[in-house]
This record gives C-alpha cells, structure tokens and sequence, in this order.
C-alpha cells in the first residue's frame, strides 16, 4: 500500500472540503492518498446536525467566524491554526496500517506520547480527548478524517460549541474545555508542522504529482459554501 501526500496552502474550509471530495479520483486498492489541511477560525458540523443547536451561530459570524458542513456525520468540531486536519481517502479493503486510529496512535509514539483509543472515534492522553474522527463514503472509496489539536484556543472552542448537555454526561464531564487536551501541554515544543511531518514520515508517503483541476474544486467549494448545504442539509 502506497501513501501519496498533499498538504493544503489555504485555510478556507469551503475549498479544503471541495479539495478533500476532488481527491478521491486518486486513491485506489495501491494508493493511499493522505491530505493534510488547516481552517481559520471555522466550526464545522455533521452531515446529520442542526446548526443552531450546535454553536453560537450569530456571536460566531459576527467575530468573521465559518461554518461548514462536512459529508460524514458526527458531532461539531471548531478549528483554527493550532488544529490539524488529516483525510486519509482510500479504497474499502481491510488493511490496519490505513485505519485512522492505528496511524494517530502511531505518529503519537514517534513524538514520544502514549495515546489511546476510546469509544467510537475518540483519541485520549491522559484520558482527555486531543483527536476526533469521522468516515463518509464515496462509491467503493472512504474517506477517514479528523482532527488533531496541537495549540488550539480551547476556551474559544468551549465558548462557541454548544453540545447537548447528554452528550458531555455520556463522557462524565462538566465541560468541552475539561475533557480536550491541547499536544503541547505534552510537548510545549511541539508545532503543526512538527506533526504534519510526523504523518508523512510515518506513513513514508510521496508527493501527490498531479495537477488537480481548480474548475472541479471551485465548484465542490460553492456547494460547500450555500446555504442550502451549511444550514439545511441538503444536496
């Protein structure tokens, strides 16, 4: 199994989503492509989820906020420039070196962190949550993606989230802020780029050659971008 790599020079959600969905063509039962991404100041939803009753909507647009839907389901998750986003696209076969979680707990033991995984998508240190995960499908292809928090404003995080009350009992936890952990109260060295080049390492993937057609990602962002996706759900 071979791991091609590319690394997004924007921090648009919109685009990084339509970039994700324009990668697919690329993987196949050889090829593994691992996508490395970053968003500004954004929080993004499930497939399934009611916006207004997973954030701030309106305190969070007028502080320039984004808010985008992705295609997998899941809870809502804020990013900014101390998160990264990794997307592991590839084919449906069962081979463990591409399972999300078998790859977070790897690049976590070369930079010297014993992670666990818990539940159903959640990555623990010191039994607070610094990784979270969903999976959408595309025909006989998967995309695995996630988060990663390195630096990230986690009052910020807590302040904008809104998660039903239920969902923070399930985790016997008062707060989002008491139950996610930043790598660099780990590490406090410890960069995004530290990280990015961690994956790449580990998974000793290549660069992803290819000229990938701006016309097919500009259409895939406008979807992204409507309204008609962001708060009602709709194709």
């Amino acid at each position: 199994m071979n791991f091609k790599y590319i690394i997004s020079n924007r921090t648009d959600p919109y685009y990084n989503l339509a970039l994700e969905e324009c990668l697919f063509p690329y993987a196949d039962k050889n090829t593994v492509i691992l996508y490395l991404w970053q968003n500004d100041n954004t929080i993004v939803i499930g497939k399934n989820q009611n916006v207004y009753s997973e954030c701030r909507v309106l305190e969070f647009l007028k502080q320039n906020g984004n808010i985008a839907r992705r295609k997998s389901g899941g809870g809502a998750v804020y990013h900014d420039m101390g998160n990264l986003n990794f997307s592991i696209i590839s084919a449906m076969i069962k081979d463990e070196k591409i399972l999300y979680r078998n790859l977070i707990l790897k690049v976590m033991k070369s930079l010297g962190m014993q992670a666990e995984f818990s539940g159903r998508n959640d990555l623990l240190i010191n039994g607070r949550k610094f990784s979270g995960n969903a999976v959408y499908h595309k025909g006989d292809l998967q995309c695995q993606h996630g988060t990663v928090l390195i630096h990230s404003d986690i009052e910020k995080m807590a302040y904008y989230l809104t998660p039903e009350k239920s969902k923070l009992e399930r985790h016997h936890v008062q707060s989002i802020s008491s139950r996610v952990i930043n790598l660099v109260e780990l590490s406090p060295k410890l960069t995004v780029e530290t990280v990015m080049q961690s994956f790449i390492r580990e998974t000793k993937a290549q660069s992803l050659s290819v000229l990938i057609n701006q016309m097919d990602i500009e259409k895939a962002a406008e979807f992204y971008n409507s309204e008609k996706w962001i708060y009602g759900g709709t194709i």
